[in-house]
């Protein structure tokens, strides 16, 4: 246990800051966003299959198992192409690995929009074995907040990873790495606005009770294409430094984007838990077999 600890603290550690959206900070925010908005009889129901965990200690896990389990790296993201706003689920989503288009298989595919359906489905099954609901309910909680990272709608550039940018003057930002467009908006805009987990959850509370979010039907398909025109309107060209004038143009949009991911999440967990826990009971074994 001891060695795959160290391991996954390791991979973690080695991933370029790139591959994760929102890093883990905007992955805390919208799961600390989410659990204020869960019924009590939501809230039941999470602790019951996370256990110790909160949701936002759990909220970052998918990007840690991810270079473990090579093939969850396409459930991160939806790649609608540069010249299209509306989601295509045969061109931008691909199958699993050996399996045809359109086959018996071909149930559910490797992409963000796909994966959040088939995880809702799972974690509203109390016929499930519970370690099987409470993963699911972990790569939920980040799925979700991965889509609403509007980069991770795009195609463009592999969702703006091949855009090099400079921010604030810095070649690098959140690591030795070269900056990219891609990770200004996993997290080196929340950074910079140099808010404590705490203090930026209070300061979205406000805003939600301020503005409440219109957050229409929990549809992964709409809040795909919702994050694709975002990126569109906020690309830049290679070269471009992300200025002041940049994060005071997109910060409010980063925002709405992190309370809109929180209060879906919320609203998606609240569907599939109306009923309190129950203790799980395996199928009996058939001692003639």
């Amino acid at each position: 246990m001891r060695k795959l600890l160290c391991l996954l603290v390791v991979v973690a550690l080695l991933a370029p800051v790139s591959a994760n959206a929102w890093w883990e900070k905007g992955h805390r925010l919208v799961a600390g966003i989410a659990w204020a908005h869960l019924t009590p009889v939501a809230r039941e129901n999470v602790k019951a299959l996370l256990g110790t965990e909160s949701m936002a200690d759990v909220a970052a896990w998918a990007d840690v198992d991810r270079p473990l389990e090579t093939q969850t790296g396409n459930w991160h993201f939806t790649d609608i192409p540069g010249d299209k706003t509306t989601y295509d689920r045969d061109r931008d989503c691909p199958t699993q690995p050996g399996v045809k288009l359109g086959s018996y298989n071909d149930k559910v595919r490797d992409c963000a929009t796909d994966r959040i359906l088939f995880f809702e489905a799972r974690i509203a099954d109390p016929k499930l074995d519970p370690i099987d609901r409470a993963t699911s309910l972990k790569f939920l909680i980040h799925l979700i907040g991965d889509i609403h990272q509007p980069f991770h709608a795009s195609g463009v550039e592999r969702g703006g990873n091949g855009i090099i940018v400079t921010a604030f003057g810095q070649p690098t930002c959140g690591s030795t790495a070269k900056c990219n467009l891609h990770a200004i908006w996993d997290g080196y805009l929340i950074d910079h606005a140099k808010l404590s987990d705490e203090d930026y959850l209070k300061y979205l509370e406000k805003d939600i009770s301020k503005n409440p979010p219109t957050l229409g039907p929990n549809d992964p398909v709409l809040w795909t294409q919702e994050s694709k025109v975002i990126s569109d309107a906020a690309m830049v060209a290679n070269n471009t430094n992300i200025d002041e004038e940049y994060y005071t143009a997109n910060m409010p949009v980063i925002d709405q984007q992190l309370e809109l991911a929180g209060v879906r999440l919320a609203s998606v967990l609240n569907a599939a838990f109306t009923t309190p826990p129950v203790p799980f009971k395996p199928a009996p074994i058939d001692p003639t077999r």
